[in-house]
């Protein structure tokens, strides 16, 4: 069991601000007529539950049972035997082994008085397991079974100060990590390697990387499978966990002098950086000979970073004061540039902030 992973500091995250945040999905569930909400955690898809009641589940999966009035109970595909661990590093009411998840939220729900054609709503329906989503349904009755993502997408963010402290945190780790690279790093081994041992020292919980290995033949990023050898100029992006806060950083990194476009690229991305924390991604500047392409990620559901904007689609809308991460891709004279921060929003009078980590 892998106790030491994660633990609970009420002076980083206060109960109080877990209670805040349920007492807003309730107040969802109000307006949409939902006799209860369903969120779904698993390894994977682990931020609308950890959200709610700071619970990770690293090796298995379970179910966040939330009601209008009672304390979340948090269904469990684990033996008894963990209880006392998720209990120590979670705030919620009852755990309960759940072997079979949809047969475990059905007798839960049928203990709660809550009957079959209650509207109930799911966050992360759409990428619920089909052993947890069929017997689910038809017990219940698919009609009476709602999406919720779109709720909870609109009460997740702004994040509060308490989450953005933890960015913060995770962010100084992946700095850290970064910085530590050697100069002449050959491969993407040793990249690994140095980034591994920084941020694991450092406390990460969770540390993903991908790398585009020699930026002059293309920008694509990619997990590492295999050892490629780094090109004189290269990309990386590392995506950190700290207490189940995720942050993201990327950027292109040359051994030698920046190839052609580089500092006009740079330029644009900071004055973006700008722009996107005082009044949000209206009035972008144009990006360097318009080669740039951009995206806003923000955590909106059961996944840790999920793709809200593009520089041509808007597909979550994110209010002032969510935290985002800012990452831009582009092909210029000298080849291929890539770079992503995080930050908060601005907008409606209100200013976001760039942050340092």
């Amino acid at each position: 069991m892998r106790r030491g992973l994660m633990s609970w500091s009420r002076e980083e995250l206060p109960a109080s601000v877990l209670d805040e945040r349920v007492a807003r999905l309730r107040a969802g569930m109000k307006r949409e007529g939902l006799a209860a909400v369903l969120a779904y955690t698993s390894f994977a898809e682990p931020a609308a539950v950890h959200w709610l009641t700071n619970f990770t589940p690293y090796w298995s999966e379970a179910m966040l049972l939330v009601l209008p009035d009672e304390a979340p109970v948090l269904l469990a595909s684990l033996t008894p035997r963990v209880h006392g661990w998720i209990r120590e590093v979670s705030h919620l009411g009852e755990v309960v082994s759940a072997p079979r998840l949809a047969q475990g939220v059905l007798d839960m729900l049928a203990g709660k008085g809550v009957q079959p054609g209650a509207r109930l709503g799911v966050v992360g329906l759409d990428s619920l397991p089909a052993a947890v989503a069929l017997p689910l349904m038809k017990a219940w009755g698919a009609a009476a079974i709602v999406d919720a993502a779109p709720m909870f997408a609109a009460i997740r963010q702004p994040c509060g100060k308490e989450e953005l402290a933890l960015a913060g945190r995770a962010l100084g780790i992946a700095r850290r990590a970064v910085a530590g690279v050697p100069d002449d790093v050959p491969d993407t081994s040793v990249l690994a390697a140095a980034i591994e041992a920084s941020a694991r020292a450092a406390g990460a919980e969770e540390v993903l990387y991908r790398v585009a290995p020699d930026l002059s033949r293309g920008g694509a990023l990619g997990r590492l499978e295999g050892e490629f050898a780094l090109g004189a100029a290269y990309a990386l992006e590392l995506s950190v966990a700290y207490k189940g806060h995720w942050i993201r950083l990327g950027g292109s990194h040359a051994r030698g002098a920046p190839p052609e476009g580089w500092e006009a690229a740079r330029a644009w991305f900071d004055d973006s950086l700008s722009r996107l924390a005082g009044r949000g991604a209206d009035g972008l500047p144009a990006a360097p000979a318009g080669a740039a392409r951009w995206t806003l990620e923000s955590c909106t559901g059961v996944q840790p970073l999920s793709l809200a904007r593009t520089d041509e689609q808007e597909f979550v809308p994110l209010p002032p004061g969510s935290l985002a991460v800012f990452s831009a891709h582009a092909a210029l004279e000298g080849g291929h540039w890539y770079r992503s921060a995080p930050l908060t929003l601005g907008g409606g009078g209100q200013r976001g902030q760039v942050l340092r980590g």
